[in-house]
């Protein structure tokens, strides 16, 4: 953990503007939570006429205890609903029983004064003498000040006298602070009112930044601990500490205390952006940079530059960060530019006399250091990347004129890689890893549904783990695709996918829909995620992976344990399309590749032409209907689709439509299949056919074998439609059925 110096005294809590940066319902010293904010509620306890969160098996704390006290009624819920609620000593305390006082009861049911005034009258009977009114009324008084009570105060106090000895019980706080905690006892609460002033602020910022980031679930009770120990620290504010010092006061460790210790830091890293600042204005300037100050998410994701210990070029870099930053550069990528930019300035002390001591000597000692330290060419070529990518920027820019124009890095400097053969699993590993009994077993229903998304589809799995919570569309078919976005390139793409998955998809939607109202990832992260906002971890996904893979005990050819990354699962994918002889430029397009040169580790096919004579030739489906043509963003994943297909069963009359992960109900049946579609090329055969059909028909009728000719005259009427369809004016080239031009001729040359 990096050391942070504590912040001066003078820079408190009320110097630095907390207290106009609270919003009503956070300057309190008492706040109150409401059940239904994401971050500090939560669902109610079962008890109707309780509104604290639900903490023990789906009742409050108070409740549960109860429960317990009442024998553990097996019908929790039948008796939550004759269960008293946590306010009962609350309640509006007995008034004097003459009907016209409103002063609290003492002694035979009247108040201090009215029992006085019998005494004195010589104790007549009690009922008749209530009933006369007591005689004269009493001097009437200002309400009580405790909440909600309806009797006159008495004493200085302002209090009536039930309240006012409540309060003399609890050895006499101070008023206002033991009106409010009574005003709220019963409810959930972050209550403040022990803490002194400045840090009081500071936690309610704390909560008030928790809520705004709806991000990480921060409930009373999970502070509750860390609230008690605060006021015997012994300082007005928390920047008075380190986070070291305070984690050593607290006794917090990773193990012991995380909630509290996360939020403590967390205080902390708010309390720091309001007095240092926020904004690129404030950040630059500084050696590490705080991510979440420039906008970009992670609680603690930093940029450090104060390793690389020449001036010139740590601003050098510092420049050029920002400005990959802006231009939408990964996070990820611009800080393994940073570790290399200072692995290199480690490694030559001259460099801080200036930028002319860069030269091209310092470069070509450098790649000598490089193939020493990392054997890996793939390794070694990302860091010459980013020192190549600096110096362009530089010149580029004109960011800094000393530096010689000859010194730069040329493509001879980079490593020869090795072009390997695609990381496919082998088919006996994925015979286990597909196997349903063994997919039941990945403990995460997220996580087994994503498993099943990267083997069925190859998407990668950063883009596989942001699919939006709408992405399943259907063509004029009503085959299913899965709509993703490829962050690698930047754009939407779609693959068709089969129809289980589109149910265990829609199961999946129907699940986030019922956990959050208004979610937006299909695959929403478990924990810091209250809305639904936060898309799955890959991090996560991995460390389950592994987990499965260990208790599946899956192996390979030799017996021994696999190691399976997600990304072998596209390698897989790609070797399959290849091996079922799906063409290249189809293959391509499903694993949405820029360019053929990916592609070429699986084929080296095209399937351009054969495209274009699909597209151009007319399709009738089994009752003779045209099939409009797909266009638009689906058009090239319905060609995929079916391609797929095409290469997967071919048919003497047509093609099958159905997708190739999908099984056909029909068997071979294609002329009573929904799915099936067919040319005017196959004319021949369909006339053939409706020859033998009807052939067949009248035998049968001759034989008296009813149902099979009932069956095929199913056919011979798809048939006729068929025919009619492909024979219409339109067909091919306009001249009808007649045609006898190739499928592969331009149709105006006919």
């Amino acid at each position: 953990m990096r050391q942070l110096r504590p912040v001066p005294a003078e820079e408190n809590a009320a110097d630095i503007g907390l207290a106009a940066r609270l919003r009503p319902r956070f300057a309190q010293p008492v706040i109150l939570v409401d059940p239904d904010d994401p971050v500090i509620g939560g669902p109610t306890c079962l008890v109707e006429v309780c509104d604290r969160l639900a903490v023990i098996y789906g009742k409050c704390s108070a409740h549960h205890q109860r429960w317990i006290e009442d024998g553990r009624p097996d019908d929790v819920h039948a008796w939550a609903v004759t269960a008293p609620a946590n306010r009962r000593w609350l309640q509006q305390p007995p008034k004097c029983a003459i009907e016209s006082c409103r002063r609290s009861r003492r002694e035979h049911g009247l108040c201090h004064s009215h029992a006085h005034r019998w005494h004195r009258e010589g104790r007549p009977d009690l009922p008749e003498w209530i009933a006369s009114g007591g005689g004269s009324p009493l001097p009437t008084g200002l309400g009580c000040r405790f909440p909600e009570c309806g009797l006159e105060a008495e004493g200085e106090a302002g209090l009536c006298v039930h309240h006012r000895n409540r309060w003399v019980r609890a050895d006499r706080p101070p008023l206002k602070s033991w009106l409010l905690g009574c005003a709220t006892f019963g409810q959930d609460r972050f209550d403040l009112r022990a803490l002194p002033e400045p840090l009081r602020l500071e936690i309610a910022y704390a909560i008030q930044c928790r809520v705004d980031e709806r991000r990480t679930i921060t409930r009373p009770y999970s502070i509750r601990r860390l609230l008690r120990a605060l006021p015997g620290a012994g300082v007005g504010s928390l920047l008075d500490r380190s986070p070291e010092e305070w984690m050593s006061y607290l006794g917090f460790s990773s193990e012991r205390g995380h909630i509290e210790r996360r939020f403590l830091l967390d205080a902390i890293g708010y309390l720091r952006d309001v007095v240092e600042g926020v904004g690129w204005d404030a950040e630059f300037p500084r050696d590490v940079w705080l991510l979440r100050r420039l906008g970009f998410p992670g609680r603690d994701a930093r940029f450090r530059f104060a390793a690389i210990e020449p001036l010139w070029l740590r601003r050098l870099t510092k420049r050029w960060a920002r400005w990959r930053l802006s231009t939408g550069v990964a996070v990820a990528t611009v800080g393994a530019d940073i570790r290399a930019i200072t692995l290199f300035a480690q490694s030559f002390p001259v460099l801080r006399t200036g930028p002319e001591a860069l030269t091209r000597q310092v470069i070509e000692i450098h790649l000598a250091h490089l193939a020493e330290r990392f054997p890996n060419p793939k390794s070694r070529t990302g860091q010459l990347s980013s020192l190549a990518g600096l110096l362009r920027a530089t010149r580029q820019h004109g960011w800094e004129p000393r530096l010689a124009p000859q010194v730069d890095l040329f493509p001879e400097d980079y490593p020869r890689l090795m072009r390997g053969a695609p990381r496919a699993l082998p088919e006996v590993v994925m015979a286990q890893l597909e196997h349903p009994d063994n997919l039941v077993r990945f403990a995460d229903p997220r996580g087994r549904l994503l498993a099943r998304i990267l083997m069925n589809t190859g998407l990668r799995v950063g883009d596989g783990s942001k699919l939006r919570l709408d992405c399943v569309v259907r063509d004029g078919q009503g085959a299913p695709y899965l709509r993703y976005t490829n962050h690698k390139m930047r754009r939407d793409a779609f693959v068709p996918i089969d129809t289980d998955l589109a149910e265990a998809i829609a199961t999946q939607q129907q699940a986030v829909l019922a956990e959050f109202s208004d979610p937006v990832f299909l695959l929403p992260r478990a924990n810091r995620n209250p809305e639904g906002k936060v898309a799955f971890s890959t991090s996560t996904f991995r460390g389950q992976l592994r987990e499965w893979l260990r208790i599946c005990g899956v192996r390979d050819e030799r017996g021994r344990p696999v190691h399976v990354t997600p990304h072998q699962w596209r390698h897989t994918f790609g070797t399959r399309m290849i091996n079922n002889e799906v063409p290249q430029e189809t293959v391509r397009r499903l694993l949405d590749h820029d360019s053929h040169a990916m592609t070429a580790h699986y084929a080296r096919l095209s399937d351009t032409t054969i495209r274009q004579q699909w597209e151009r030739a007319r399709k009738v489906n089994i009752a003779g209907e045209q099939l409009a043509v797909n266009s638009g963003t689906l058009a090239d994943a319905v060609w995929m689709k079916n391609n797929l297909a095409r290469a997967k069963m071919a048919l003497p009359n047509g093609y099958c439509a159905l997708p190739l992960q999908q099984k056909c109900e029909f068997a071979n049946a294609c002329l009573t299949c929904p799915v099936f579609v067919t040319t005017a090329e196959f004319l021949p055969q369909h006339r053939h056919q409706l020859e033998q059909t009807q052939a067949l028909i009248a035998q049968a009728d001759h034989n008296g074998h009813q149902r099979l000719a009932e069956t095929n005259r199913t056919v011979e009427k798809n048939l006729l439609a068929i025919i009619n369809g492909l024979t219409i004016e339109g067909s091919c080239c306009g001249t009808g059925g007649s045609c006898t031009c190739s499928p592969t001729e331009d149709p105006n040359a006919c």
